[in-house]
């Protein structure tokens, strides 16, 4: 009987990234653990100077790195490509590395490059563009499930649940857009007879939710504080009936449309001030390729592309009433590829 394959699975501070890497180790038939580092003041270095090393991490997370090697290491995120490289170097170059999103390190350096549009990564032999990322709603356990049951089971229904982001240049998420995002959300919940749950996310500030919450006039929770024992993000993805998400988090907008419910999109204006550019050609490609400058990241650019394919659907526009199902051969069998190599 063949050995299976085994996977680390290298975890950080964004919850996003961890929950991306976690969900693609879980679709692999292999032996997968994941480790939880920790970095000091060197990560802020570009990769192309830290190269392959564990001098960004602290000396407690260096220890956790030791033989046996794994079969595949999956990082997400800057931080993790310098890591990962060095596993690969450290198991004499047998450690296959899959990175999901920008290495901003040479693309040559790993098996593996899965990326989004927004990233706008230059085509490659080893590069894989997916309309979503890597995440999906995590299991709940019965007795949390029924928890939250429990406190809406007064609200009407349809249980509409609404992500909130924050902004982040460069969109903008002022007065202005909190008053268009309240009224658009006050317009659905009238147009279903049902009601919202506004539910914060790790970067939304207090404020923003509570000024949201204050112009509602449906009925309503509101969870305008994030705390990670109490938040009821997870719940809501299973017992919600319908989803709306700001256009500013690619891992909330990829987790909701993962659930299998309809999902429409608050879209948050971009700066004027922000200049858009692409590495899919010529010297920027180049320069991307090797590790050396990338392009900004354009979450509102992807964001247009998943309604133009039907993904999802615009909040106060073209609302979406059927759940978009992504399809991912393309990436199963490469991966499988890497597995039986």
């Amino acid at each position: 009987m063949l050995k299976k394959k085994t996977i680390w699975v290298l975890q950080g501070v964004r919850i996003g990234d961890n929950a991306q890497a976690r969900e693609l180790a879980s679709i692999l038939e292999a032996e997968a653990k994941t480790i939880e580092l920790k970095f000091n003041t060197l990560h802020h270095l570009p990769n192309v100077v830290l190269g392959a090393s564990v001098v960004s991490l602290t000396t407690r997370s260096r220890s956790e790195l030791q033989a046996p090697w794994p079969d595949i290491v999956i990082g997400t995120g800057k931080r993790m490509a310098p890591v990962a490289r060095w596993i690969k170097s450290q198991s004499g170059g047998l450690t296959k590395i899959i990175h999901l999103g920008r290495p901003r390190a040479p693309l040559s350096a790993f098996d593996l490059v899965i990326a989004t549009p927004q990233y706008g990564l230059p085509s490659d032999s080893n590069v894989i563009t997916l309309n979503l990322p890597f995440a999906s709603p995590c299991n709940v356990d019965t007795a949390e499930l029924e928890k939250w049951r429990d406190a809406w089971h007064d609200l009407p229904k349809p249980l509409i649940a609404v992500a909130i982001g924050s902004a982040k240049y460069p969109l903008r998420f002022g007065p202005s857009e909190i008053n268009a995002f309240a009224t658009a959300l006050n317009d659905l919940a009238r147009q279903t007879s049902g009601s919202l749950l506004l539910i914060a996310s790790p970067r939304t500030k207090p404020a923003l939710a509570d000024k949201i919450a204050m112009l509602l006039t449906v009925p309503h929770r509101s969870y305008g504080v994030f705390d990670k024992t109490k938040n009821p993000y997870q719940a809501a993805l299973s017992l919600g009936d319908k989803f709306v998400v700001t256009s500013d988090s690619v891992s909330m907008i990829s987790e909701l449309i993962n659930s299998g419910k309809p999902v429409d999109v608050f879209e948050l204006p971009a700066s004027r001030l922000w200049i858009r550019w692409s590495a899919k050609n010529g010297l920027a490609a180049w320069l991307s390729r090797n590790g050396l400058l990338q392009p900004p990241r354009d979450v509102s650019g992807m964001v247009r592309q998943l309604i133009e394919n039907g993904s999802i659907g615009v909040l106060g526009t073209s609302s979406l009433s059927e759940p978009f199902q992504p399809v991912r051969e393309e990436t199963m069998a490469r991966l499988t590829a890497i597995l039986k190599n």
